[in-house]
C-alpha cells in the first residue's frame, strides 16, 4: 500500500486540467455564534473555487454561494483566553488518507470534517511547545504529511513555536520535535539577522523529489512593529531544502506585493512541479483572500486573483 503523502499526490493524473478547491476561514473572535436553537458554537466558512488548467496556466473561479459555493462548520470546543472563550480559528486544511483535518491555530485541535452538517470532530489536542509546559493550545499554523505522518508546526517567529509535531499514521500517538535549529537555518537562508522575524504559515514534504518547501508570509530584517508588519512584510521566496535542512535555497515566486503574505500552499496531483497558493492581507479590520499558482522553479503560473474580503488561511484540494 502506498504512503498517505503518495496517495495525496496521486489522486489525480497528468491529465487533470480541473480541480476544486476547498477554503476554510480563520474568522478569529467572530467565530462565536449563538444559533436558532440557543446553542453557542464556533463557526466558520467553507468556501469553494474552481481551478482550470489549460495551456500551463492557471485560472481561478470561486463557485458561487447558489451553486453551493460557501457552507458552515461548526465546533463546540474553545480555550479560555483571559476574559474570552475563543476557537474555531482554522488555519489550514489537510487531506489524511479519507479524512479531511482542520486545525485550529486557538485551541490547538486538530478536528476531521464529518457528516452533512460539518460537525467537526476533534481528534486531536496539541499542546503548545513541548507539550508539557503549560496549559495553552498549540498554534498550529502549517501542515503536511510525510510518509504516513501528519506533520504540523508553527509561526517559527518565538521559542515555543519552533515545535512540531507529529502524529503517526493511527493518529493517536503525538510527539514533539524541537525544531528550533531548523527554522534557525531558514532565517539564515532569507538572511534574517537577530533583530528580524520569519513567520511560516505554509509548508509541503515533496514526496517525489524528498524535499522540504516553505513558503513564508512575513519576512522582516527589522523588529516586530505591528502596523509596519501588516502593510509591508509580505513575503514572495519559497524555501527549498533537503530532508535534513542541510542545504537550503530561496528564491522568488512572482513579484512581491508588500501587504500580501502565503498563508498556504498545495501540491498539484497529476502536476508535481506545480503548486497553487493563497495570500492573505489583514489591515486593520480590513481582509483580503488571494489565489495563485506557480512552479517551484519560482515561475509564475496564473495572475493573483482576489477571491474576496475575507480571511482565508487553509487550503487543500478535494
Amino acid at each position: 500500500m502506498k504512503s498517505y503523502d503518495l496517495q495525496r499526490q496521486e489522486r489525480y493524473g497528468a491529465e487533470t486540467t480541473d480541480y476544486t478547491l476547498m477554503l476554510i476561514t480563520d474568522e478569529d473572535k467572530a467565530s462565536q455564534v449563538t444559533l436558532e436553537d440557543g446553542e453557542t458554537y464556533f463557526m466558520a466558512h467553507l468556501r469553494y473555487c474552481r481551478v482550470s488548467r489549460q495551456g500551463g496556466r492557471y485560472s481561478f473561479q470561486p463557485v458561487p454561494e447558489a451553486e453551493g459555493g460557501e457552507e458552515h462548520v461548526y465546533s463546540k470546543f474553545g480555550e479560555v483566553d483571559q476574559d474570552t472563550f475563543r476557537g474555531g480559528e482554522f488555519s489550514e486544511l489537510v487531506k489524511w488518507g479519507r479524512h479531511m483535518m482542520v486545525f485550529d491555530d486557538r485551541t490547538g485541535i486538530i478536528g476531521e470534517i464529518r457528516g452533512r452538517d460539518h460537525t467537526i470532530i476533534p481528534r486531536q489536542i496539541l499542546m503548545t511547545g513541548s507539550g508539557d509546559e503549560a496549559q495553552k493550545g498549540f498554534k498550529c499554523e502549517w501542515a503536511t504529511l510525510k510518509g504516513n505522518d501528519l506533520i504540523v508546526g508553527s509561526h517559527g517567529k518565538v521559542r515555543h513555536e519552533e515545535w512540531v509535531k507529529r502524529i503517526d499514521s493511527d493518529g493517536y500517538r503525538v510527539t514533539s520535535e524541537d525544531w528550533g535549529p531548523i527554522y534557525q537555518r531558514m532565517r539564515d537562508a532569507l538572511g534574517v539577522g537577530e533583530d528580524g522575524y520569519v513567520v511560516h504559515e505554509s509548508a509541503e514534504w515533496h514526496p517525489y523529489r524528498q524535499r522540504w518547501y516553505f513558503f513564508p508570509r512575513k519576512v522582516s530584517h527589522e523588529p516586530f512593529h505591528e502596523p509596519l508588519d501588516e502593510r509591508e512584510k509580505g513575503n514572495n521566496l519559497l524555501i527549498e531544502a533537503d530532508e535534513e535542512f542541510r542545504q537550503i535555497e530561496t528564491r522568488p515566486v512572482g513579484p512581491r506585493t508588500p501587504e500580501r503574505g502565503p498563508s498556504s500552499f498545495k501540491l498539484l496531483p497529476g502536476h508535481p512541479t506545480e503548486f497553487v497558493y493563497m495570500k492573505s492581507v489583514e489591515i486593520g479590520s480590513r481582509t483580503e483572500s488571494w489565489i495563485g499558482a506557480a512552479s517551484f522553479d519560482g515561475t509564475l503560473l496564473a495572475d493573483e486573483t482576489k477571491i474576496g474580503d475575507f480571511k482565508c488561511e487553509g487550503i487543500e484540494i478535494t
